[in-house]
C-alpha cells in the first residue's frame, strides 16, 4: 500500500504527520506539492518543507497513475485529477465546504458574502467532475456573525483535519460507505466568477450586504479593500438609518468612517496594523486597550505569518504582557 498526500499548507502537514505518527512506512508515504510550495514557511505550513525534513519522496502525478496499490489524498491540490488516468480507484478529496453547496472555488468568501451562518468539509470520492464525487462523511459547523474569510479558511483546515483523522482507518480497511450528491441546492463557481483585482464595495445594498463584502474580501494576510484612499479592515453595523444617499460618508474619526447604504449606516474601520505593532514598541498601553475594545484583532497575521501579539516578545513593559495575557 502506498499512500500520497498531494495538496499544501496545514491540512495537508497535519495529514502526513498524522500518517507517520500512526506507524505507517515512510518509504511507502509520497507527496505531491502545488506549484506556489518552494519549500518555506509563511503564514502556513510548507508541505514541500515537511516532505524534505522528514526524508519524504515528492512525486508527480505522472509517476503514480500505474500505482495499483494507491491510495491518493487531495488535500487543497491545485491540479484537477482526472480519474481515467490512474489505475486505482482509491482517489479522495476534502472540499472546504458543505457539498453539494459551492463546488469549485472561493469557499471562504462565498459563503460569508452571501449571508451564509453555516459551512462545512466533506470528504468525497473524486469522479471526472468539479467536486461532484460521492460523498463518504462531512463535518458542518456554524460560521460565527464577525467571522470573516480568513478565519473562515481557518475553521476549514480544523474540521478537515479532524475529517480526515476520523476517516483514515476507513478508508485504509475500505470500510466506508458513500451517498450521491444531491441536484437540489447545488451550486458551482469558477475562478472567473471573481476578480480579486477589482473588487470594490457596493454601497448600493443594505448594511448586512455591505458588512458580508467587507467580511467576504477584506482580511490578512490575503488582501484588504480600500474606501476613499483608506484600507479597511473590518465592518460595524450601526442602528442608525440611512437619511443620505447610498454610499455617501457621513462621519469620518481617527480609526473609522461612517457610510450611508439603502437601509442603516455602516462604520468602516481603517487598517492599523503597523500602528498597532509600534504602540506596542513604545509600550502604549492605552492605545491597545482603545483598540481592543473597538474591535481590532490583536492575534491578526501578517503575510508572514507574524501575528500582532508576537511583537510583544520585544516589549520591555509588563503592564502590556499582562494585558495581553487577559485578551
Amino acid at each position: 500500500m502506498r499512500i500520497v498526500i498531494a495538496g499544501k499548507n496545514s491540512i495537508a502537514v497535519s495529514a502526513s504527520k498524522f500518517i507517520l505518527d500512526r506507524g505507517f512506512d515512510a518509504a511507502n508515504l509520497f507527496i505531491a506539492t502545488n506549484a506556489t510550495d518552494f519549500g518555506v514557511d509563511t503564514w502556513q505550513p510548507s508541505l514541500l518543507g515537511f516532505a524534505k525534513e522528514n526524508n519524504i519522496r515528492v512525486v508527480k502525478l505522472e509517476e503514480i497513475y500505474e500505482w495499483e496499490d494507491l491510495i491518493f489524498f487531495s488535500l487543497e491540490y491545485d491540479k484537477l485529477i482526472k480519474p481515467s488516468k490512474f489505475s486505482s480507484k482509491k482517489l479522495y478529496n476534502i472540499h472546504f465546504s458543505s457539498l453539494p453547496e459551492y463546488k469549485g472555488m472561493y469557499t471562504s468568501c462565498l459563503p460569508i458574502l452571501h449571508g451564509k451562518t453555516y459551512s462545512g468539509v466533506t470528504l468525497h470520492m473524486i469522479d471526472p467532475g468539479i467536486d461532484t464525487g460521492d460523498i463518504i462523511d462531512q463535518i458542518n459547523f456554524e460560521i460565527p456573525l464577525n467571522c470573516n474569510a480568513y478565519n473562515l479558511y481557518l475553521l476549514y483546515l480544523n474540521h478537515s483535519f479532524k475529517l480526515f483523522e476520523k476517516n483514515f482507518d476507513k478508508i485504509l480497511n475500505n470500510d466506508y460507505t458513500t451517498k450521491i450528491q444531491s441536484s437540489i441546492n447545488s451550486t458551482y463557481y469558477s475562478k472567473k466568477d471573481i476578480d480579486f483585482s477589482n473588487v470594490q464595495i457596493n454601497f448600493q445594498q443594505s448594511a448586512f450586504q455591505v458588512f458580508n463584502q467587507v467580511r467576504a474580501f477584506s482580511f490578512r494576510p490575503y488582501q484588504l479593500l480600500s474606501v476613499d484612499g483608506k484600507k479597511i479592515a473590518f465592518a460595524k453595523i450601526t442602528q442608525i438609518k440611512s437619511s443620505k444617499k447610498s454610499g455617501v460618508l457621513i462621519e469620518q474619526t481617527e480609526f473609522s468612517c461612517r457610510y450611508a447604504t439603502i437601509d442603516f449606516d455602516i462604520e468602516l474601520y481603517h487598517d492599523v496594523y503597523d500602528e498597532i505593532k509600534s504602540a506596542i514598541d513604545r509600550n502604549d498601553l492605552d492605545y491597545l486597550k482603545h483598540v481592543y475594545e473597538l474591535g481590532y484583532d490583536l492575534s491578526e497575521k501578517s503575510s508572514c505569518g507574524l501575528r500582532l501579539i508576537d511583537y510583544v516578545n520585544n516589549a520591555t513593559d509588563q503592564t502590556i504582557n499582562a494585558f495581553l495575557d487577559k485578551l
